[in-house]
């Protein structure tokens, strides 16, 4: 089944693996956070900073991912970014992250670091690294200390690191967003003259329109997605279930660099719940990993030999009215008009099948939108230049034929939306 005008006719063929990681050293030298981007969107939203400790929150302002978060710790290290670009970022981070993790990857443009050394009030560099030296240190182990040292002075804690950023930054009396209820409390101690806003969605706000770097990430990311994809249908016979079928994708994607998040397989989302696979079963695959933060969303059908002639239509409907749309949408449209051109647009071919056409934005994480409006109300989301889209086109049928779904992440530009990955093929018979 064709797929677009970037995908060609019949059924698919996909590859082996690879044997080489994709080169992400641009992420460690590019900032993520688009600091106009950021001036507009917190001034609309009535903030002098957003000072926030969710993990991807601080990634996109600073390029650094408190490592501890993926230990189940929130707020183990803070970024603020203030309105005005002309000042820098602040990465308040304890002492030892910065030389564990930030001294390997080094500060992006626009970033300064406010160490803390808790729980070693007053302690120097050499009293933060725990590890004896045999010998001459290595090029990393100096490199780690002296970007170390060179981030003094050190504060006794993440309160008091806070405090100095934040009046540095010539925010402590001012009205500071956060992202998360330990970041307010933390900010009630360190800034009590400032006015505090729960502003969660704020980050996501911000980060809607790509940067660059941005969308070079999610290249990669998508590439790799799909092609552990594409990796696990061309052995779906062989591995014969849902379960394995699930596995197989979450190795092949690490074997590409990315890691795993979720892959819906025959309409279940179960980690426990497994079923074999039959012939001339259609199976719906939707497959969700990330690069470094940034993920890749790809869903397509399996025919296990031939299918029902009712899911080849709806296969093949699905990818007429996929291919039609996509070159539809266009900035300035909210995404319920997306929704309604959808269904629009099966309308026009004459097609009745169940298939809902529901945009997303997708970055770090799959589904990376603000969910509430400033004053509370409903978000429905206006599409950007240079915004990346899913628009999942789910069958809700299912029963004797199988499952079925079609799902590409797709650029936002001037003319319409371009796939961000090859497209491929809508379904592959195995």
């Amino acid at each position: 089944t064709g797929m677009g005008a970037s995908a060609a006719p019949g059924t698919g063929v996909v590859g082996q693996s690879p044997t080489t990681l994709p080169d992400i050293g641009f992420a460690t030298r590019e900032p993520f956070l688009d600091r106009e981007r950021a001036r507009r969107i917190l001034t609309e939203d009535g903030l002098d900073a957003m000072v926030v400790g969710e993990g991807r929150n601080v990634f996109h302002a600073t390029n650094f991912f408190p490592l501890l978060e993926r230990m189940s710790m929130i707020a183990s290290t803070l970024a603020i970014i203030p309105r005005d670009p002309q000042r820098p970022v602040a990465l308040v981070i304890p002492a030892f992250s910065y030389y564990y993790i930030q001294a390997d990857d080094g500060l992006v443009p626009g970033v300064q670091p406010f160490v803390f050394t808790s729980p070693r009030p007053g302690a120097a560099a050499a009293d933060v690294v725990v590890y004896k030296l045999d010998g001459e240190p290595p090029a990393r182990e100096q490199n780690r200390r002296k970007i170390l040292a060179e981030a003094a002075p050190y504060h006794a804690s993440m309160e008091q690191a806070l405090a100095k950023a934040l009046a540095e930054l010539g925010v402590a009396r001012g009205r500071l967003g956060h992202d998360d209820t330990s970041v307010a409390q933390l900010l009630t101690r360190a800034a009590p003259g400032a006015t505090l806003i729960d502003a969660d969605d704020t980050p996501r706000r911000i980060r809607l329109v790509r940067t660059p770097a941005e969308i070079r990430m999610m290249k990669l990311a998508s590439e790799a997605n799909v092609a552990a994809a594409h990796a696990t249908i061309r052995i779906a016979r062989e591995l014969g279930s849902v379960r394995a079928i699930r596995q197989r994708f979450f190795a092949e994607a690490a074997l590409r660099g990315n890691l795993g998040v979720f892959m819906v397989v025959n309409a279940s989302s179960s980690d426990a719940y497994d079923e074999p696979v039959r012939d001339g079963q259609a199976l719906m695959i939707d497959c969700v990993s990330h690069l470094r933060n940034f993920h890749g969303d790809y869903g397509r059908t399996i025919f296990f030999g031939e299918p029902k002639k009712r899911m080849r239509y709806c296969t093949d409907a699905m990818a007429k009215t996929w291919g039609e749309l996509q070159g539809l949408i266009r900035p300035g449209m909210r995404f319920s008009q997306v929704r309604e051109l959808g269904t629009s647009t099966l309308a026009k071919f004459g097609i009745d099948v169940p298939v809902t056409f529901s945009p997303h934005s997708v970055g770090l994480a799959h589904t990376d939108q603000p969910r509430l409006n400033v004053d509370g109300s409903r978000t429905d989301v206006v599409i950007e230049e240079n915004m990346i889209l899913s628009i999942d086109c789910p069958l809700f049928e299912t029963g004797e034929g199988g499952t079925a779904h079609l799902e590409d992440l797709v650029l936002v530009t001037r003319q319409g939306t371009v796939p961000i990955h090859d497209t491929g093929t809508a379904t592959y018979t195995v």
